[in-house]
């Protein structure tokens, strides 16, 4: 732990705090350190909408941004966004700078290109995800001039080594897991699944998995969240004559009593960098399935707390849901190894390797 913390200034500067994982990451950090009683300030570059809670001792500062449309009007917002980021910051004063997101993160570095403020930033999409070549340029330009790069798994952090050999300090840190509440609610016949509603989170192979259930049972697929393959989502129930069992809830408040009533939480993503939604379903007790194509390092051990199935086999998915929905002994062996992942991945443990990293 790093001593005279409460002189310790520490500037989280996130894309929004609107719902997502990498705001729910950067919260979870914030609220942290802020009760440890460092300095905390929280920057959201886009303003608006706020889904997550800060800690009431935190100095929070968003711009007030007037959009316009076409691309000069976004090349403005990006303008103003950099230099709201590099005005908060010589404002502050931090003693250090952490920020989240692949395609943020070289804004940020951009910013505070002039500063001599370390910055510490982290990925959190898969390294296979193809960004664009303006985001791929300014990571090859900006990534070695930060200070730390934190790597969720293992096999990021590989992957940074060898894209820039030497030139990145680099330590693998998960994420935390936030405190998870668990209530004391009767279990629902129901596969859960919660996340934005979009192509690389694969809701559409769960439809597809779940159209192949034998529904005799009466089981229900509850996906939460909301995006932009709403509609068609909705439409391939349809077609697959499954739209009276496929139950869609838009962004839920209360995740946490959606996992404590259901049964079964099932991740489809086709990209992942490390995913919350599948650690707070184990967290919650859940018996969880995924694809292979995922990091589950330090997450789930297949057949252990979790079922691992193959990329992209639906049939596979289907056969692992049906399985679990058939030995209700078997979900209730995988969901409480699953439950362990709570002292893996607790706060104290995380946020602390955090702190030694930045101020070592």
């Amino acid at each position: 732990m790093v001593k005279d913390k409460s002189t310790k200034k520490i500037c989280i500067i996130s894309p929004s705090l609107k719902m997502g994982g990498i705001e729910r990451a950067l919260t979870v950090l914030a609220n942290y350190f802020s009760r440890l009683e460092y300095s905390v300030s929280f920057v959201s570059a886009q303003g608006g909408e706020k889904f997550y809670e800060l800690d009431k001792n935190i100095a929070f500062y968003e711009p007030n941004l007037k959009r316009k449309k076409g691309i000069v009007g976004k090349i403005h917002v990006y303008y103003k966004i950099i230099s709201f980021i590099n005005k908060t910051v010589t404002t502050v004063k931090p003693d250090v700078v952490l920020s989240f997101g692949d395609a943020f993160n070289p804004l940020v570095l951009y910013a505070l290109r002039n500063s001599k403020v370390p910055v510490y930033i982290s990925d959190r999409t898969s390294p296979d995800f193809n960004f664009s070549n303006i985001i791929k340029i300014g990571k090859n330009y900006l990534y070695p001039k930060a200070a730390g790069f934190i790597a969720q798994t293992k096999r990021s952090a590989d992957y940074k080594k060898e894209k820039f050999k030497n030139k990145l300090n680099i330590k693998i840190i998960p994420n935390a897991l936030k405190e998870v509440v668990i209530y004391d609610v009767a279990k629902k016949k129901t596969i859960v699944c919660v996340g934005r509603l979009s192509d690389e989170k694969g809701q559409d192979r769960l439809i597809k998995a779940f159209s192949k259930l034998d529904m005799a049972d009466d089981w229900k697929l509850v996906l939460a969240g909301s995006g932009p393959m709403l509609n068609d989502l909705k439409s391939l129930a349809k077609d697959l004559h499954i739209a009276d069992s496929v139950i869609f809830m838009g962004v839920v408040d209360n995740v946490d009593k959606l996992l404590s009533e259901s049964s079964i939480f099932v991740l489809p993503s086709r990209l992942e960098g490390f995913p919350n939604a599948l650690c707070e379903a184990m967290a919650a007790g859940l018996p969880c399935i995924c694809f292979n194509s995922i990091p589950t390092e330090a997450i789930l051990e297949n057949k252990i707390d979790g079922l691992i199935v193959n990329e992209g086999e639906i049939e596979e998915l289907s056969l692992a849901i049906q399985f679990l929905i058939e030995n209700e002994s078997e979900r209730q062996r995988l969901g409480q190894n699953a439950s362990k992942i709570k002292n893996r991945l607790k706060i104290d443990l995380i946020g602390n390797e955090f702190l030694s990293f930045m101020f070592k």
